[in-house]
This record gives C-alpha cells, sequence and structure tokens, in this order.
C-alpha cells in the first residue's frame, strides 16, 4: 500500500480530526484539548485565503512550547519553519515565499525586532524594504521583497502584548490548574502510549493533501449570515475575529474533502460550524468580551447547573463539573460576580453558603449555540450528526419532539 493510499484511509475516517487531537497526545502534549486542535487547525489554515496566526500564553514552565511544536510534527518538515529569534530584517532577506509555511517563533520576545515586518507579512501578504547598497564608492539603493503570508505560531508569557500584535493572532492559554500539574507528573512517571511513531508520513502527507481547491468556500450557506448577524459587534477587533473563525470552520470543512467526489466543492456546512464552535466559542467569547476565559467558563457551567437542578448550585457543585479546586471556584465566582456574569443568591444561609445563580443579562458568548441556529434555520434539515473533536463520539441535533444532544 503506498504512502498516499495510507494517507487517504487516514483522512476517510469521519473521526480524522478527534484522531489528530490523539494523536497529537501521543506525541507527548498531556490535557490541553482544545488548544491541541486550535495549533493543528491553524496549521491546515495555512493553505487558505487568511491563513491564522496563533499565541500561546501561560507561565514559565507551563508547557507553551510544546503544545505548540508538536502539532507542527504531523505536517511535511518542508512546509515548518522553526526559529528561536529574529533579527531585524531577516524576514525580508531571506529565501522563497512564505505561502503555505509555518513559522513558529519559539519565544514572542525574541522576534521582536522583526515585529514591524511580520504585522506587514500577515496583513499585506508582501513586504518591500528599499535599502542602501554600496558598490566600491558607488552608492544606491535595492528593494528587497518577501510575499506570502505564513501560519505565524509563538508563545509568551506575557498575558498582553503590543495591541497591534494582540489583534493579529489567536490567543491560547496554557491550563495551569493543579489537576493538570498532576495529569503531567503522572505522565511523566508512567510508560509512553507509544514508542515509536512510524505512521508520522502518513499523517505528514494526509496534512499535505489538505488543500483548497478554485470553487471552494465560493457559495456560503444562508445560516452563516444568521450567524454573522448575532456576532457582538461592540469591540472593532471582531472584524479580524470573525474573519479568523470562518478560517477556522474552513480548515474544518478542508477535512472532509476526501470524503466527496472529486468534482465536488468545499463549503461550511452547519456540522462544521457545530465543530468549531465547540473548540473556538470559549476562546474568542474570553477575547470579543475582554474577560478572562476561566470566569466564562465558570458561568457557563453555572447556567448550565442551574437548568439540571433547577436551583442556585454550591461551589462544590461547580468545582466537581469543572474539576477545578474549590479555592480556584471561590476566586473566580468572586470575579464573575463583579463582572456581572453571575450573582449569589439573595438572604442569608446555614453556614454562610453563598450559592450561585447565572445571570440572565450576563453578556452573551461570541457565537450564538448551534442549537439556537438549528431552530432558527429550517433550511439545514430535520437532523444534524456531527463528532465531538473532544471525545470522538456523535452527536445528534433533531427538530422538535425529537430527543436532541448538543
Amino acid at each position: 500500500m503506498t504512502l498516499k493510499t495510507k494517507a487517504l484511509q487516514l483522512l476517510k475516517d469521519p473521526k480524522f480530526l478527534y484522531r489528530a487531537g490523539q494523536k497529537i497526545g501521543e506525541l507527548g502534549v498531556v490535557g490541553e484539548e482544545r488548544n491541541r486542535l486550535a495549533v493543528l487547525l491553524a496549521c491546515i489554515s495555512r493553505n487558505l485565503d487568511e491563513p491564522v496566526s496563533v499565541m500561546g500564553k501561560g507561565a514559565t514552565g507551563s508547557g507553551k512550547t510544546q503544545q505548540f511544536r508538536t502539532p507542527t510534527r504531523l505536517f511535511p518538515p518542508s512546509c515548518v519553519i522553526e526559529r528561536a529569534g529574529l533579527s531585524g530584517k531577516a524576514l525580508v532577506y531571506g529565501k522563497g515565499s512564505l505561502a503555505g509555511k509555518i513559522l513558529f517563533i519559539n519565544e514572542y520576545r525574541c522576534g521582536r525586532d522583526s515585529q514591524q515586518l511580520l504585522r506587514l507579512l500577515q496583513s499585506d501578504r508582501e513586504i518591500r524594504h528599499e535599502a542602501t547598497t554600496v558598490r566600491g564608492s558607488h552608492r544606491s539603493t535595492g528593494t528587497a521583497v518577501r510575499s506570502g503570508t505564513p501560519v505565524v505560531l509563538t508563545t509568551t508569557t506575557d498575558d498582553v502584548v503590543y495591541p497591534d500584535d494582540e489583534s493579529r493572532f489567536a490567543s491560547l492559554f496554557a491550563d495551569e490548574r493543579p489537576s493538570q500539574t498532576r495529569a503531567i507528573l503522572v505522565s511523566k512517571a508512567s510508560a509512553p502510549i507509544s514508542s515509536t511513531h512510524d505512521d508520522l508520513a502518513v499523517w505528514q502527507k494526509a496534512m499535505s493533501l489538505l488543500k483548497r481547491k478554485p470553487g471552494d468556500f465560493c457559495n456560503p450557506p444562508e445560516w452563516l449570515r444568521f450567524v454573522a448577524k448575532r456576532v457582538p459587534c461592540g469591540n472593532v477587533g471582531v472584524r479580524r475575529d470573525w474573519s479568523r473563525f470562518l478560517t477556522f470552520g474552513q480548515a474544518v470543512a478542508l477535512c472532509r474533502r476526501p470524503l466527496l467526489q472529486s468534482t465536488d466543492v468545499v463549503d461550511i456546512t452547519f456540522p462544521d460550524y457545530c465543530v468549531a464552535y465547540n473548540i473556538f466559542e470559549p476562546i474568542f467569547a474570553s477575547r470579543i468580551r475582554g474577560l478572562p476565559s476561566r470566569e466564562l467558563e465558570l458561568s457557563r457551567v453555572v447556567a448550565t447547573l442551574n437548568r439540571r437542578y433547577r436551583r442556585p448550585v454550591s461551589t462544590r457543585e461547580v468545582a466537581s463539573e469543572l474539576g477545578w479546586k474549590r479555592s480556584s471556584v471561590y476566586k473566580h465566582a468572586a470575579r464573575a460576580v463583579r463582572h456581572r456574569l453571575v450573582q449569589y443568591e439573595a438572604g442569608t444561609r446555614q453556614s454562610n453558603l453563598k450559592r450561585l445563580i447565572a445571570r440572565p443579562d450576563a453578556p452573551h458568548g461570541f457565537l450564538p449555540r448551534p442549537r439556537v441556529v438549528f431552530d432558527c434555520n429550517p433550511g439545514i434539515g430535520m437532523e444534524v450528526r456531527y463528532v465531538d473533536p473532544f471525545t470522538g463520539k456523535i452527536l445528534v441535533l433533531r427538530r422538535k419532539h425529537s430527543k436532541s444532544q448538543s
């Protein structure tokens, strides 16, 4: 069986995206399921019209570099450029186009001398630098040109970077919870899942086949305009974030190409939206609202538990659902109350127990929930099935009078 045949078999697995996330885990990334898939889909976007750049944020030692480097191992080495840093003019004088490349700069600050040129390359797809040339006693000017927008991956210990750079990257925060630290310690004390990775060449070939073709993504569905009309527009940064989310959606859709006929074009389908929503809604909601992702996550869980139990919920119940320490729930709940995401139950209770209620006027997320989009757009159909990218399970949405999962 040829390498291409094996790669096509891999791509034709309906759970391909889930399998890719699992493979990244086998290669050494513990936990961080959302970040694994976000970096992977950013890398897949390298051949799309607007490649997505991603920045990992977290404390020193939180594993940011491994989270970002490991997914690149699933891509052909010829398209991955890893640099410890960049000098001021390195980008413009480098050899060859950067189109279709993944540029991994280990640390954001190490590329600070080149940040202006990198920003231009991300926005304009080309940089032109005029410089003085000297030949003997003759002086003149010459123009160096470098084209192509790469997917830029980098990491930083800063929560917020220079605004012009902040707006050009999707930010992913490392999981610094004690439970994640424990999982890493246990993993290091255990036998590796797989000591050999002979299938890496198959994965790399598969990723090389995921390319946009003429006609792809030219007919956006009506329900996508419904989504666009419900994205909050109070922050001008939503313009770039919406384009970024569409690119991620296209990357999810591109993973289905081998399942189509050779003459078919690829467009974002509603199941693609469901997958992209599950991965990216917390990332973009945190960004657009200017609120820490932990507070938004806590508020969503409180709302879910309120509906489940039909009453206010305790910090113990929230901690159990999230897998956090109760001390962390106390801390983030207090902040969520200040930001009007949740509120404490009125009155006093035994042992000063403060139960939590989701605020009905709390800020909404970045995207409407798939259930809302489905219910408001009959043209989607009577039933939708998609693969949960984190569990590999088949999830189903059905019209009224039928059971549904979302």
